[in-house]
């Protein structure tokens, strides 16, 4: 009877962990649909400021390459400035897990929506992350195919 009740309470136990990882999932590919622009970029320069704590604010200047979705007006070659936050090398030396900083020369599909501490003629192309510490995806191994060449 004992092993009966174990077996029971451990496949609930399962199931619900399996529920919880199932909607964290769900919730960050949600927040990479919900942002304002999904585009193709290259980084050219991270500047980085200590912040609070274990997380340091960097800020990119990234050349547009192409464009995947946006509701934003922004084309490739354009240049645009992105206010982002990574863990701090202390933490990562720490074991901590995070966005780190990106590279100079790193291509990806970025995940942003606009600034909305931007202002004047260039905050048209000033964002933020869209999708917390999913904002920034490496692209994918193997040969270009359509939907990272448009």
């Amino acid at each position: 009877m004992f092993q009966v009740q174990s077996m029971r309470i451990a496949m609930l136990a399962a199931l619900g962990v399996l529920l919880v990882l199932w909607g964290s999932a769900r919730a960050e590919q949600e927040r990479k649909e919900d942002a304002a622009a999904a585009l193709e970029v290259k980084v050219l320069e991270a500047q980085v400021s200590p912040g609070q704590g274990d997380r340091d604010e960097v800020l990119y200047r990234m050349e547009v390459i192409s464009v995947l979705r946006s509701t934003v007006q922004v084309t490739p070659g354009d240049t645009i400035v992105v206010r982002a936050d990574a863990v701090s090398q202390e933490a990562l030396d720490r074991g901590l897990v995070g966005p780190r900083v990106l590279a100079p020369g790193w291509l990806g599909v970025a995940y942003l929506n606009p600034d909305p501490k931007a202002s004047g003629p260039e905050a048209r192309r000033q964002f933020t992350m869209g999708a917390n510490d999913d904002s920034f995806e490496d692209l994918p191994q193997g040969p270009p195919s359509l939907r990272w060449t448009q």
